[in-house]
């Protein structure tokens, strides 16, 4: 199957959430044409999870807090965290959260900021805190999308980045409305598609969240990090189920373990100071009472009156309004996966090391290590996600200097006419709300087509007369006609359904693309053309297959990893692999789909027990998968086979012209290749250190 470009915009964002949101913003204020895709529609993902009131947001009380707040991020992530970047990270948080604000943004305020329930967990020390609330960021963020001329693909997932000569030229995208592909080129990409709770058959993440980006960019080249830390979540699954529960009430609860035993006063207490499992504090027991519990979950009740702490109070009231389910009432919790903290290694800047490839949120990693003090969550997706957006539309304009200071992207050539600054040909595009925004978009194109003249009118100008002549074409078009499909303010390439149950947003392995020889990207030329070829060809059993998967990470990866449940899960994966590709390869055809220039092949981190996982050439070279060859275990340890797994086992890669089923197929492999990698870097630090911590930082 052939597919070409449609579109091409400067940059592409993929993830609806916070950090994609921001980027999104940043990069069209950056003066960048700019598509924001999510596979479940904007305003999704972990940010606007429904699961509970809000998000908390931390940021140092003050300029003294500064250096307090950095040594503890360090301390709680156990030597993990990249010092550096941490320490840029919570200097940005306070412009973040003043850019916020400045949107239009409500910012919830404790009226008790003092209690000691505004300690975020695993923090020793109160800090400034404020609430997210998801009406408020949909009105602020919508306005600014608008105004920034950003086109909106809903329901796109996407399947795979075009490479050419080491750098990013485009993406393939399936349309789950219009079922089918669609091809974009640009000058720079920024995954903010989030982490991999999607992984596991109970989450308490948006559906979109399916591990996929990770994989993407992995093959681009891009280094791993601390994929093992996931944090795992007490939450309901009575009465009411998919909701988080409030750590802080366990102060205020009693439980009992599987047998009816009640939980330890003690334990309760400490368990109320973190909300995510840590197996190196003393409310641990709790978790493990907990998992004991299974799928039935542990018995609970809260004592939770008009006396409680305003933070219990909050959570309290949200619960009984919009979930129907009293605080006091008799309830049960279960293990959730929560949220990652690893995945793709950034810099300060958002640049992945892959020139044009950057990304922000919780697919990433670096800034957080075993433990994530909470409220850090939401102001790395601010930080990064607005830095991220900056960063690519620079690099897709041609700034490569300004971009990280050159970095990785130093020696991508920009074009003459890269350094015009046209910033000005933004500013009419919201001064007549959305009406009209797609025909300025096209207004602002057509004058990126003559920035090559504009450029030798304007010289060393950069706010003169020429320059103001160069952007009076685009901003005199902003009142013009209707916009055209994939161009305007917010246009909905897709309708706004709700996902699949099976969570559509994880994308899939096609074949690479290729972009037109010696086309550049800066300052909104177009690239000639991106296109990819896909195998026709299509698992019968991807649906099957994913929740096989789902049920192996949540048998063996959840709070009690032992070394030989990894090792079983590791094989697992490996034979769900090989059920997908096998009958191709049988058939004559790689298990790789056809390309027209070879991709950038999976970068495999080597997962050893440090902060940062390099990648080399050498590495870059390997697939996903082989991350778990050599720690394979023998048959005998091997689950045993599910009615899932016996269903999948009959799976066959037939010849298909069905793209939905193509695109489940392309999506699992994303997810297994996420999945092996994950479940590999789990095993090794296990295996090297005997807990889910660096040895030499357990005290």
């Amino acid at each position: 199957m052939h597919i070409e470009s449609e579109s091409s915009f400067d940059v592409i964002v993929v993830g609806g959430g916070i950090a994609g949101c921001c980027a999104a913003i940043e990069a069209a204020r950056a003066g960048a044409s700019v598509c924001l895709a999510s596979a479940s529609g904007v305003f999704s993902g972990s940010s606007f999870y429904p699961g509970t009131w809000g998000l908390g947001l931390i940021g140092p009380r003050d300029a003294a807090d500064i250096d307090d707040m950095i040594e503890t991020i360090l301390r709680v992530g156990r030597g993990v965290p990249d010092a550096a970047l941490v320490e840029s990270f919570v200097r940005g948080i306070p412009e973040a959260i003043a850019a916020l604000e400045a949107m239009g943004v409500s910012l919830k305020r404790p009226a008790n900021p003092d209690e000691p329930q505004y300690i975020p967990c695993f923090d020793h020390s109160l800090r400034m805190w404020r609430g997210l609330e998801r009406d408020s960021m949909k009105r602020g963020f919508e306005r600014a999308l608008c105004e920034g001329g950003v086109a909106r693909f809903d329901r796109c997932e996407l399947l795979d980045i075009a490479m050419d000569d080491g750098c990013v030229r485009g993406a393939l995208f399936f349309d789950h409305s219009a079922k089918r592909f669609r091809a974009v080129s640009c000058g720079a990409i920024v995954l903010a598609g989030g982490g991999v709770a999607g992984l596991y058959k109970r989450s308490l993440s948006a559906s979109g969240n399916s591990a996929t980006v990770q994989a993407l960019a992995a093959r681009c080249g891009a280094r791993l990090v601390n994929l093992e830390f996931m944090q795992i979540m007490p939450g309901l699954v009575s009465p009411r189920r998919n909701i988080v529960f409030n750590e802080k009430a366990f102060r205020f609860a009693r439980a009992w373990d599987a047998s009816g035993e009640p939980i330890a006063r003690d334990v309760l207490e400490a368990r109320s100071e973190h909300g995510p499992f840590s197996c190196e504090r003393t409310g641990a027991p709790l978790d493990f009472a907990m998992e004991v519990c299974g799928d039935e979950g542990m018995e609970i009740t809260c004592d939770v009156g008009d006396g409680s702490p305003e933070f219990v109070r909050t959570f309290s009231e949200w619960l009984e309004r919009e979930c129907g389910v009293s605080a006091s009432a008799p309830a049960r919790i279960a293990p959730y996966a929560h949220a990652s903290n690893g995945g793709i290694a950034i810099d300060e800047h958002g640049s992945c090391g892959v020139p044009g490839l950057f990304a922000a949120g919780e697919c990433t990693g670096g800034m957080h290590g075993a433990d994530r003090i909470g409220g850090l969550a939401s102001a790395n997706a601010l930080v990064f996600g607005r830095r991220a957006g900056v960063a690519a539309a620079k690099f897709a304009r041609g700034f490569v200097d300004e971009c990280a200071d050159g970095g990785v992207n130093a020696g991508i050539e920009a074009s003459d006419f890269a350094n015009v600054n046209i910033s000005a040909l933004n500013r009419g595009i919201g001064a007549g709300g959305c009406d009209g925004v797609g025909a300025a978009m096209r207004a602002r194109q057509d004058a990126y087509d003559d920035a090559d003249d504009c450029a030798g009118r304007v010289g060393d100008d950069r706010t003169g007369d020429a320059l103001s002549a160069c952007a009076r074409g685009a901003g005199e078009a902003d009142g013009g006609i209707a916009g055209a499909p994939g161009l305007g303010c917010l246009f909905d390439a897709g309708s706004r359904e709700d996902s699949d149950a099976e969570g559509i947003a994880s994308q899939s392995d096609s074949c690479n693309a290729r972009c037109t020889e010696n086309s550049h990207f800066s300052l909104g030329r177009e690239c000639e053309s991106v296109s990819f070829e896909i195998e026709e060809r299509a698992c019968s059993s991807s649906s099957a297959i994913l929740r096989e998967l789902r049920e192996t990470m949540s048998a063996h990866c959840m709070i009690s990893r032992d070394a030989e449940g990894l090792k079983a899960a590791a094989s697992a994966i490996s034979a769900l692999q090989a059920r997908i590709e096998e009958p191709a390869s049988a058939s004559g055809l790689a298990s790789a789909a056809v390309v027209t220039v070879a991709p950038a092949s999976m970068a495999a981190p080597a997962l050893t027990p440090v902060p940062m996982v390099a990648s080399t050439p050498a590495a870059a070279a390997m697939t996903m998968s082989s991350l778990v060859s050599g720690l394979k275990p023998e048959p005998a340890l091997r689950s045993a086979p599910s009615p899932a797994s016996e269903h999948a086992a009959m799976a066959t890669l037939t010849p298909s012209s069905d793209a939905v089923s193509i695109a489940a197929t392309m999506r699992i492999r994303l997810q297994l290749e996420t999945a092996s990698a994950t479940v590999a870097a789990m095993l090794a630090r296990k295996e090297s250190c005997g807990s889910h911590y660096r040895s030499d930082a357990v005290q």
